[in-house]
């Protein structure tokens, strides 16, 4: 082999290498891409084409695809697929995906009911700042469900963190626990009305 030759395959190795490496991150974009514009068609209404693309993208792995899409499935009690779907996304840390399967464990649609998974799972999406999943957990700890001891004060904190990221029910839970004296928190009418605000400037 001439030092050409050498050369040459020297450079179709580092080209190869190039594309080996460039190819996954293609993949990701595209399928970002294809996840963001299915669930956008979801929220505009356009369910087949939305599924098409959340199906496409869920496939290749991108996780907010993953959770519209077995959100969809389980609207449509299409519970083992949904659980599927959900299950990827959680294998990914991905906090919609902890929840939505949190919420498959508690009603046992799909598994098997296991309150204490589903309780687990709940929890981990609520640490991951999911407000809906804050909610669930602060309503579980309320009521000492899904595995957990009952705990009031611990609850009004997380029913604060979901309100403070825009929960309305968790703003409606401490209005009232302000207005009743309830979860630990004393009367406060002035708080009460801050949160009655804040629920009507959320309408």
């Amino acid at each position: 082999m001439t030092k050409t030759d050498a050369m040459r395959n020297f450079a179709r190795l580092i080209v190869l290498s190039t594309l080996i490496l460039a190819a996954p991150n293609t993949l990701r974009a595209d399928a970002r891409a294809d996840g963001e514009q299915g669930i956008l068609e979801y929220r505009k209404g356009n369910l087949i084409e939305a599924m098409q693309l959340l199906e496409k993208s869920a496939a290749e792995g991108y996780a907010p695809a993953q959770t519209t899409l077995a959100f969809i499935l389980d609207l449509a009690e299409r519970d083992a697929q949904a659980v599927h779907w959900y299950r990827q996304a959680a294998d990914r840390n991905d906090a919609g995906g902890l929840f939505g399967l949190g919420r498959m464990y508690s009603k046992g649609e799909g598994v098997e009911k296991d309150p204490l998974k589903a309780g687990q799972l709940i929890k981990q999406a609520a640490q991951l700042d999911h407000a809906e999943a804050m909610r669930f957990y602060a309503n579980a700890l309320e009521s000492g469900q899904l595995g957990f001891d009952p705990a009031p004060r611990s609850a009004a904190e997380w029913y604060q963190k979901a309100a403070e990221r825009g929960d309305k029910p968790a703003m409606n839970r401490l209005k009232q626990a302000y207005t009743q004296g309830q979860l630990g928190l004393p009367v406060d009418a002035g708080k009460a009305e801050a949160w009655n605000d804040k629920i009507n400037q959320s309408d």
